[in-house]
C-alpha cells in the first residue's frame, strides 16, 4: 500500500512540472523512475517516425487534457488517457479499440510520467510497450 501511495504521489508532483521544466525529482522517485526504465524499453523519435509512417504502433499520450489542448503528436491511431485515470480507464479508452498484443508507445511532455505508466500497462498484460524517449519536447514532427 505505502509503495502505490507513493507512486500516486510522485506521479502528481511530476505532472504539476511545468512541461518546459526539466522535472524536480526526489531521490525516491529517480530510484523508482530508474527501476521502471530498467524493464520498459524506450524509442527514440526518429524509430517512432518511421513506425507512425508505417502505422505499426498506437501513441497513449499520458498527459493532462489541459496539455492536449497546447499541443499533440498528429496521429490516427492514439490514445489519450490521463496518467491519473490509466488504470480505471484502459479498459474503455484502450481495450474497447486495441488489443494487449498490440504495440503501444507512451509519451508525455518530458519523459517520467510515460516511463510510469509504460511499466503499469505491462504489469497490466500489455506485451509490447515503449516509452518516448525525451517525451513530447523531444519531438519534431
Amino acid at each position: 500500500m505505502f509503495k502505490m501511495s507513493s507512486l500516486i504521489l510522485t506521479l502528481l508532483i511530476v505532472s504539476v512540472s511545468s512541461w518546459a521544466d526539466a522535472p524536480s525529482l526526489s531521490e525516491e522517485t529517480k530510484v523508482m523512475l530508474k527501476e521502471a526504465k530498467a524493464h520498459v524499453d524506450p524509442i527514440e523519435p526518429q524509430k517512432l517516425k518511421e513506425l507512425m509512417a508505417d502505422e505499426k504502433i498506437i501513441l497513449l499520450d499520458v498527459r493532462d487534457p489541459d496539455e492536449w489542448e497546447k499541443s499533440t503528436i498528429q496521429y490516427d491511431r492514439q490514445v489519450k488517457i490521463s496518467r491519473g485515470f490509466l488504470e480505471i480507464k484502459y479498459p474503455k479508452l484502450i481495450l474497447d479499440k486495441y488489443s494487449k498484443d498490440d504495440t503501444f508507445v507512451v509519451y508525455c511532455a518530458l519523459e517520467p510520467r510515460s516511463v510510469f505508466a509504460a511499466q503499469r500497462l505491462q504489469q497490466l498484460g500489455f506485451k509490447h510497450v515503449m516509452y518516448l524517449q525525451g517525451g513530447l519536447k523531444n519531438f519534431n514532427p
